[in-house]
């Protein structure tokens, strides 16, 4: 992974972005049929060779949505700053909603994004009544409202959170040394991770190199053998940083001391520049003189206040945005807007469906979303399936999106493609059937498989897979081949991956799935135990569904324990799940937005071989990210 660029400048913003709400576009994670004509545009490009720099929040997809502005994602390569000396390369299917990160622009397009934590740690207590939580020493404090909820993962409320859980906290410190997370997650603990403290040093000896933070006096960090980062950095008192370490405090001397092997100073974390945008919440407020963005120092007294934003909606607490200049890590800005509290984020999503449970409990671009009370503005409850093309309105929560409006879109024009579902209707006089929303017409030359099936027993309910491609001009889709998968009444199979919570010997969850595990259900690899499974743990899960509506049942066939792999370059695998598109070859194709080449003479598929990738097929892949590209090491298709 490239390091960042510096001297960078702020790309212009997009004229549709929004002011008094944040929207939320997403993508990765999907098919193809993302980018229809009714989604809203990138941000576009400024004047040719512009360069720029964009430091805030993710909160959304489409390609990648940062404080409620688009970025166009298509050449970005992904990194993660688990320690800050040597960044880790990831994919854009490990982007998540409430992560922070540092991206690189050039003409619009991000070239570099690197994600940030702001705590690494076990969980000491737990208040769910007041939404906090410590963390050796620090507060974590959670939102379940507002402008930006926090984000669970690996769990779904904060009472699920038990003393010595390790935890990942996405966020930013305040004045008090508190952080406000935006995303949090529970791991699984393997021996192998790195423990990371933020925010302002005071109590500094330089003679003996030791320092405490801010609002947490009861851990000590030593740091007389860590590496101070940027290189050159002094340690300062009232200096924000971020504090690495391999090994959890431990007593010494009468202390708990944190033994850091990297120190990160973050007030410079923005490169001097003439022209840069911050995103986060307020903190420090003293007066628009002198505040606080997300973890950079802005003077907004004369900047113009956007949008409808009053000198009353800057205030601590509050989702701003500032552009301007920034010099030794402090902004001068030009303009200010805040996202008002009381202005609902509206969630905008455009893709292709996956993890069809039922309408209250589906995946679209990688967020759950729950339509049981949505409003169809285009299509009907039938059309919505795995593999359909919709567009989502709705409301963001802290799980995903409370869908408001629902319009069943056709696949993208004039691209070879797959449909898989249940046909809803048949018309043989003009030769066509319906199948996720989307006209199907058939031909005389229109192959139809397995053998002894004809076009002439195509039946409402039966299931099929088409090959073909859709016509903007006609509003048809031409079917080169249709295969017929299933009749009705055949049990209903999906895959599906996440960090596992709630784990017994009987059941877990995953996600927004709750998830059956019976004598038969097969554990792997082989010799992995149910005592294997603890909160935490990533899984891959293929279950059976029964039941309709709310009373949906979900039994494990399969689950496997995903434990931590390393390539030959020491690197852990990473992994991707989605659906196929623009396939080109077996060395080049796309999972959501990310790239994948899974040409290599050693690449293992599992139910299936190379011959069976094309678009609109759903698989997981575990491999390496080379170059932005996930070279794969394994391809598994995964049912539903």
């Amino acid at each position: 992974m490239q390091k960042l660029k510096r001297n960078l400048q702020w790309a212009a913003c997009a004229a549709t972005c929004a002011i008094s709400t944040a929207v939320l576009v997403a993508c990765g994670g999907g098919g193809g049929g993302g980018d229809t004509a009714t989604q809203a545009p990138a941000t576009p490009a400024p004047g040719a060779n512009t360069a720029s720099v964009v430091d805030g929040t993710i909160t959304g997809f489409g390609s990648v949505v940062i404080d409620g502005q688009r970025f166009d994602d298509s050449l970005v390569k992904v990194a993660f700053a688990n320690n800050p000396d040597a960044q880790t390369a990831g994919t854009l299917g490990d982007l998540h909603t409430g992560m922070r990160v540092h991206g690189e622009l050039k003409d619009g397009l991000l070239q570099n994004l690197v994600v940030n934590f702001a705590l690494v740690g076990t969980v000491g207590a737990v208040d769910a009544a007041g939404g906090t939580l410590t963390v050796f020493g620090q507060t974590i404090k959670t939102t379940a409202t507002g402008q930006l909820p926090t984000v669970f993962d690996g769990f779904n409320a904060l009472g699920q959170l038990t003393a010595g859980d390790l935890v990942k906290v996405s966020g930013t410190v305040a004045s008090d040394g508190s952080i406000t997370a935006t995303r949090i997650e529970r791991k699984a603990k393997d021996s192998t991770e790195l423990f990371r403290v933020s925010g302002a040093v005071q109590d500094l000896d330089t003679t003996a190199k030791t320092f405490t933070l801010t609002g947490n006096s009861s851990v000590t960090v030593n740091y007389a053998n860590a590496k101070l980062q940027p290189t050159g950095v002094v340690i300062e008192k009232g200096k924000l940083v971020s504090v690495v370490a391999t090994s959890a405090p431990a007593a010494s001397g009468g202390k708990n001391v944190l033994t850091a092997s990297v120190v990160e100073v973050k007030a410079r974390k923005l490169p001097d520049s003439s022209d840069s945008t911050v995103g986060g919440p307020v903190t420090d407020f003293q007066s628009l003189a002198n505040l606080r963005i997300g973890d950079v120092v802005v003077d907004a007294s004369t900047a113009t206040l956007k949008d409808g934003t009053t000198p009353a909606d800057v205030a601590n607490g509050a989702q701003a945005l500032a552009h301007g200049t920034v010099k030794d890590g402090a902004m001068k800005a030009d303009w200010v807007k805040v996202f008002k509290n009381d202005t609902a984020i509206k969630a905008l999503l455009v893709g292709q469906v996956t993890d069809f449970v039922s309408l209250g409990n589906f995946t679209l671009r990688g967020t759950v979303v729950d339509a049981s009370a949505a409003r169809f503005t285009k299509g009907a409850t039938t059309d919505v399936a795995a593999g359909a093309w919709v567009q989502v309105t709705g409301q963001l929560t802290p799980a995903g999106v409370k869908a408001t409006e629902i319009a069943v879109q056709p696949p993208p024009a004039d691209k070879p493609q797959r449909l898989a579902g249940a046909i809803t209707a048949v018309n043989a006089d003009t030769k066509t059937f319906t199948l996720l929303g989307t006209t199907v017409k058939w031909t005389d030359t229109t192959k139809i498989s397995p053998d002894g099936k004809t076009l002439a027993s195509l039946a409402a309910g039966l299931g099929v897979a088409v090959e073909g491609s859709y016509s903007e001009a006609t509003g048809v889709f031409t079917a080169t081949s249709v295969t017929v998968v299933s009749t009705p009444g055949v049990v209903k199979t999906i895959g599906f991956s996440g960090v596992a919570f709630n784990v017994t010997d009987t059941s877990l969850q995953v996600g927004s799935f709750t998830v059956q595990i019976t004598p038969n259900t097969q554990l792997q690899p082989a010799g992995t135990q149910l005592a294997d499974l603890v909160n935490g743990s990533r899984l891959s899960i293929k279950a059976t569904v029964s039941g309709t509506g709310t009373a949906v049942t979900l039994t494990a066939i399969a689950i496997e324990l995903q434990k931590p792999e390393k390539d030959d370059a020491g690197n852990e695998y990473v992994y991707l799940g989605g659906l196929v598109n623009d396939f080109v070859s077996a060395g080049n194709f796309k999972v959501g937005s990310q790239k994948v080449d899974a040409s290599g003479s050693s690449v293992k598929f599992i139910d299936g071989d190379a011959t069976k990738l094309a678009n609109g097929l759903k698989v997981e892949i575990k491999g390496s990210v080379k170059d932005g590209v996930l070279v794969a090491r394994q391809v598994h298709f995964m049912p539903g």
